[in-house]
């Protein structure tokens, strides 16, 4: 239960809300008759949310204070390290008060002349929304605090290495491999690894990440004396920045904890998107025709269309363009939302406002049916994924869904989100006019190279570590190019480009995937059902991107 400190106005107008809220099962009110009662309440119980007046009423019920109004009560209570969530009323007009979070800047109105109840609900939606943001805040802050005292307690571990050869450790180093000393000195760098891919890759990373002092930087797992991994990070200060073999000095970091900690608040953050989305909700439902049938308020003022100009118009041309940016027939969206009703977990697609301007929205979609069990019509929710922290081109953001496609991957984030941008400029642009497939599978390299061959040269083989690297931006017009040609991309979870032009040896015979998907889905759909990789396909005949994991579509985007 939720517990509100309602600090009054006393008017009559605010007082026929008391009995509703007191009987709502969710909400605990304990009402004060001033600023003044309400900071006495304050020094004996906390409360989840305080309601208070804004600006002191004429008249104040049995105490009056004069110099206390809302926003000195807020500074007062900050003063004192109150960080309560507040909520201010003020008034619109003679019947009409208006109410806002003010963290958030969340508000609701209500008047005298409408339904009470509705509007006591609105405003109990409005004190649980407000309860459970400060809630996750309090969480994130509580994770974020003990992972920053986890940092400042841990040991570093520092050797030095010449020519392969360890020459050098400190004690806090043979602690955390739980070895000594005469069994490190004389052995080989490479005996501090599980294996020789593990140790070829945090030579790229010392070689290619950089701190702001120059030093390479790699994260990896280093082997314990008497079996298991330790998490770590090495930042390394190198004699050749070209070629760390050569030696240089090391600095171990155990950041065991602190992965755990970050996968946590990961979890956390994710919650707290969910939490925020749900009282965010794009909601329209339609026939099969795409004739649009309901129309909430959020959806209207998202699209900036009043009700009567989209009640009973078909979604195409109102917030389904006729035709992509990159050419593609985005009228099949309406089939898409009602005929896979039961299909895919998320349809990304393409919209528009009145305006014009484009946005992206990811649709999950329920079929409506009759008592027949017939589809009648689609109940479609979207949240607006548009990404307008990138300048110019208008793009979809990977914020709220990625965790979703590398999680129980070795695939770092900012690979995924470069490979799937350079599909999504792949299908809108195409090449030379043309319209252009390809395909990319995304870690998991060596299961993905031993069951896939090479069908033409590899145009990566031989060259430098930074330029097979698929985030290095100069390298992103050579893939587009590339892609034109047949087969794979194959990229390891950290973004080094092991190869194009591989052909995949999976047999696709047991795939099962919807009508209109071609040879290359089911092979990636194959590849990903015996791999960890993910698999991103560009369609050449739609357009549309779609992501598989796990053997199964996990994404679909409609461009």
């Amino acid at each position: 239960m939720i517990s509100v400190l309602f600090v009054d106005d006393n008017t009559d107008f605010l007082a026929l809300f008391h009995p509703i809220l007191e009987k709502t099962v969710e909400v605990k009110l304990d009402i004060a008759q001033s600023t003044k009662q309400a900071i006495e309440k304050l020094k004996m119980r906390g409360y989840d949310v305080i309601i208070c007046y804004e600006d002191v009423p004429e008249v104040n019920g049995i105490e009056f204070v004069p110099d206390m109004d809302g926003i000195g009560f807020l500074k007062y209570l900050r003063s004192m390290g109150n960080a309560t969530p507040v909520i201010l009323f003020h008034r619109t007009g003679e019947n009409k008060i208006a109410l806002g979070e003010i963290s958030n800047g969340t508000e609701i109105s209500i008047s005298r002349s409408g339904d009470l109840r509705t509007q006591a609900a609105d405003l109990v939606t409005l004190v649980k929304q407000t309860t459970l943001r400060r809630k996750a805040e309090r969480e994130i802050k509580l994770q974020n605090d003990q992972l920053t005292a986890i940092l400042s307690a841990t040991p570093l571990g520092i050797f030095q290495m010449r020519n392969d050869i360890i020459e050098w450790v400190n004690r806090p180093l043979t602690v955390l491999l739980g070895t000594n000393e005469s069994l490190l000195l004389g052995k080989s760098i490479r005996s501090l690894f599980k294996n020789e891919e593990e140790f070829g890759q945090v030579k790229r990373d010392l070689q290619i990440h950089r701190d702001i002092l120059g030093n390479g930087l790699a994260e990896c797992e280093l082997v314990r004396v008497g079996g298991g991994l330790v998490a770590c990070t090495l930042q390394a200060r190198l004699l050749d920045p070209l070629d760390a073999m050569k030696g240089g000095t090391i600095v171990v970091t155990d950041i065991s904890d602190r992965k755990k900690m970050r996968d946590a608040l990961k979890e956390s953050e994710a919650k707290y998107r969910e939490t925020m989305q749900n009282s965010q909700s794009i909601i329209i439902r339609m026939d099969l025709q795409g004739v649009i049938t309901y129309f909430n308020t959020f959806a209207l003022s998202f699209f900036d269309y009043p009700l009567s100009d989209v009640i009973g118009k078909n979604v195409v041309g109102i917030i389904v363009p006729e035709k992509s940016r990159g050419g593609h027939d985005l009228s099949m969206m309406v089939n898409d939302l009602g005929f896979n009703a039961d299909g895919y977990a998320v349809n990304l697609s393409e919209n528009m406002r009145k305006n014009g301007d484009r946005v992206w929205i990811a649709w999950i979609n329920k079929a409506i049916r009759d008592a027949q069990g017939h589809i009648v019509e689609v109940l479609c929710i979207g949240h607006d994924i548009t990404d307008r922290k990138q300048s110019g081109e208008v793009r979809i953001s990977t914020d709220t869904w990625k965790d979703q496609v590398i999680a129980d991957t070795d695939i770092r984030e900012e690979v995924f989100d470069t490979v799937f941008h350079i599909s999504t400029e792949i299908s809108i642009e195409g090449r030379e006019g043309k319209a252009v497939g390809t395909t990319f599978l995304i870690g998991d390299t060596k299961n993905v190279l031993t069951k896939s061959r090479q069908i033409m040269l590899n145009a990566f083989e031989g060259h430098q570590p930074e330029m097979r690297m698929v985030t290095n931006p100069d390298l992103k017009e050579n893939i587009k190019e590339f892609a034109q040609l047949d087969g794979a991309f194959v990229i390891t979870g950290d973004g080094f480009i092991e190869a194009s032009g591989r052909y995949i040896t999976v047999d696709s015979s047991k795939v099962t995937l919807p009508k209109g998907m071609g040879t290359r889905h089911n092979s990636v759909a194959a590849m990903t059902s015996v791999t960890k990789a993910v698999g991103i396909v560009v369609s050449q005949s739609g357009g549309g991107i779609t992501i598989f994991k796990n053997g199964q579509i996990l994404k679909k985007i409609t461009l």
